[in-house]
């Protein structure tokens, strides 16, 4: 594990080389950690964990759409933080993807983007349009928070949709693939803040 103090040294290391994972405080001496987020995704999947003392939504939802996938709010446990990254490493293994770029597999769902085809646990699923591209942000994202605001933005554009019209694509989807959509698997809710892929 290596540690950084400054934005100017944690900029250089990412610049260097790729990490596993990323513990990222947002209070650093030299400037906002913050900043630092959309340079190591453009070099790495890997995920992004923040460390904050801002509670608002607004903040937290800056970070996520920057590119971090998780946050923890200060001040806080030590085994909370252990656990946050264990969870989020174990999320990365999960995503791996298939050989070939138009395949997405995370545990039992796989994904074939060619022909917008989607199995679970080797039974093939039928999703509307809508549904499918939803799921499909959510799985070239797996593991990471992706908020309302960016799923909205991203399938919609200028179209207002409220929170309430995803919550029904959501629990669609869920009624699709999951066994239990009541007790989700793959589609997990982060409450005020967006939803995640996983697959555990």
């Amino acid at each position: 594990m290596e540690t950084y103090g400054s934005l100017l040294h944690a900029r250089s290391a990412v610049r260097a080389e790729e990490f596993d994972l990323y513990l990222l405080d947002l209070s650093l001496p030299d400037g906002d950690g913050l900043t630092l987020c959309p340079a190591i995704r453009a070099r790495s999947q890997n995920p992004i964990i923040m460390l904050t003392m801002r509670g608002a939504i607004a903040d937290i939802e800056k970070g996520l759409d920057q590119g971090a996938d998780d946050y923890i709010t200060k001040p806080f446990q030590v085994r909370e933080v252990v656990a946050r990254v264990r969870a989020q490493l174990r999320r990365s293994m999960l995503a791996t993807r298939a050989e070939s770029e138009h395949t997405i597999r995370i545990g039992e769902l796989l994904i074939n983007r060619d022909t917008r085809d989607v199995f679970v646990r080797d039974t093939q699923v039928f999703l509307s349009p809508k549904e499918y591209d939803i799921l499909e942000l959510l799985a070239l994202r797996a593991g990471r928070t992706v908020s309302k605001d960016v799923i909205v933005d991203r399938l919609w554009g200028q179209e207002d949709v409220s929170d309430k019209i995803l919550a029904v694509y959501i629990r669609r989807i869920r009624c699709k693939i999951e066994a239990d959509p009541d007790n989700p698997h793959f589609v997990i809710t982060i409450r005020g803040v967006g939803y995640r892929l996983g697959g555990e």
